[in-house]
């Protein structure tokens, strides 16, 4: 079931509208239109006769019902009719602290919220605002685990449950949020030429390719107005499968064409096994794969582990399916070669890369990228290094190919690594912990995130498996 927003031009941007059993954040700065962007999706639905449950955790329900007449909305209408309901809802009452531990959860809150949906038979649920939320989670797990629950819940039910956020909260918990949805609609103020000009994107959105061209928008007595789309609808783009079973499935059937996916690492845990893993479905598909080759990742040691787990790749090598790009001189050691420039400047190396892609598509084979960009971050300055994964993540996405960028997350700072969280389309963390592997998803192409889940390691292909 398709629900409209109420709004013609970002009904065309989301492709055709909000969908049941989708999650959705509306992003923005205080004071952006986020609430009244929400109040026109609940005029939306209530002008099909659609149940909505708009739940504050801010503003009371009366002052909401005023602020819509402002817009002409005439709320209280449809509550006399009985399908819209205002519910203000609070972890804690007000004027008391709150005692958090690692068990610490939003159940209550769901319980609250299910009933009241039952209550109403609603379809579109809309939470105001999740920011104070995530403000009282001291552990990132904790609160990733609670709001994949709370998302969870509401969905099954079959409903469109859209979450307002604001853009100026911790990096942190930003980049949590939108991990967890299946769309992200962002507003923003500017300052220009003495005029605040509105304007409206979407960075996600599952199963469709994001657009992170802007409309402009106005807010006017009809609430939200998009000036016009200044860009064609979103056309759905190819799943493809990453070769993992269980981690294609979680992933809910695999990534989009045009992805990049960062995947980080602790520095301890053996990522090879999964690397190669992926290298050899993308062979067995007879997809082109490009290799940075580097002090991690190199042609011999590539074949020497193939041959160790008895998978000859000399046919794809023979047949030029298999391409190293050598970044550094073999003959130097890998501390020699952290200390030394690189002999290929980045910009050869994205040169080489796109004409590389491109004779793979002229003999229509579509190409994988493999890459560990550890040394990277370790020899290039801070600024030319995201500029070379900035380049390297537009050509990818230009040639509809896919990139398997690896990193340890401990080797690079956190600022680094948010700002590789946000060019990625999916981040997948493999790490160990107490003689264990885990494997989780944090973010993806196509919306779907996992918790960690245990990996065990085999000698023969598969190589990877992932335990429930």
């Amino acid at each position: 079931m398709i629900i409209s927003t109420g709004i013609e031009e970002l009904d065309k941007m989301i492709d055709g509208g909000l969908r049941t059993g989708f999650c959705y954040a509306i992003k923005g700065s205080a004071g952006s239109g986020k609430t009244v962007l929400s109040l026109n999706m609940t005029m939306g639905a209530l002008k099909k006769d659609i149940p909505v449950l708009f739940i504050s955790t801010e503003v009371d329900p009366e002052k909401l019902v005023i602020y819509g007449d402002s817009f002409n909305m005439n709320l209280k209408s449809y509550i006399d009719k009985g399908i819209l309901a205002f519910e203000k809802m609070s972890l804690k009452p007000k004027g008391t602290s709150l005692v958090q531990t690692d068990k610490f959860d939003l159940s209550a809150i769901i319980a609250r919220t299910k009933s009241k949906m039952d209550e109403l038979k609603a379809k579109l649920v809309i939470f105001d605002s999740i920011s104070a939320f995530f403000a009282e989670f001291i552990h990132e797990k904790t609160a990733r685990s609670n709001f994949m629950d709370f998302i969870r819940e509401i969905t099954d039910n079959d409903a469109v449950l859209i979450l307002t956020a604001e853009s100026q909260i911790s990096e942190e918990y930003s980049t949590i949020e939108e991990y967890l949805v299946d769309g992200v609609i962002r507003i923003r103020t500017e300052l220009k030429n003495n005029q605040l000009i509105k304007r409206i994107s979407i960075p996600k959105l599952r199963s469709a390719k994001p657009i992170n061209f802007e409309n402009r928008f106005i807010i006017n007595r009809d609430g939200v107005s998009i000036l016009r789309s200044e860009q064609p609808p979103m056309t759905l783009i190819q799943e493809e499968k990453i070769g993992i079973e269980k981690l294609d499935e979680k992933l809910g059937g695999g990534i989009l064409s045009g992805s990049v996916v960062l995947i980080e690492t602790d520095g301890e845990t053996n990522y090879f096994p999964l690397f190669l893993q992926i290298m050899c479905s993308n062979l067995e598909r007879n997809k082109g794969v490009i290799i940075h080759s580097n002090v991690h990742m190199y042609s011999n040691r590539i074949v020497d582990e193939f041959k160790r787990v008895d998978y000859d790749i000399t046919p794809h090598l023979n047949e030029g399916n298999i391409i190293f790009i050598d970044k550094y001189n073999r003959s130097v050691t890998e501390v020699e070669a952290r200390e030394m420039s690189q002999l290929m400047t980045t910009d050869d190396m994205i040169s080489v890369t796109v004409e590389l892609m491109e004779a793979f598509r002229k003999s229509e084979q579509k190409v994988t990228l493999f890459g560990d960009l550890t040394d990277d971050a370790n020899i290039l300055t801070e600024s030319n290094f995201l500029r070379y994964f900035a380049l390297q993540s537009f050509n990818v996405k230009e040639q509809s190919a896919i990139a398997y960028s690896f990193i340890n997350f401990n080797a690079i700072s956190r600022e680094m690594l948010a700002r590789l969280r946000n060019t990625a389309d999916t981040i997948i963390r493999f790490s160990r912990e107490d003689y264990t592997t885990y494997i989780e998803c944090l973010k993806s192409s196509t919306g779907a995130t996992f918790l960690p889940k245990v990996v065990k390691y085999k000698d023969k292909m598969p190589l990877i498996e992932i335990l429930d």
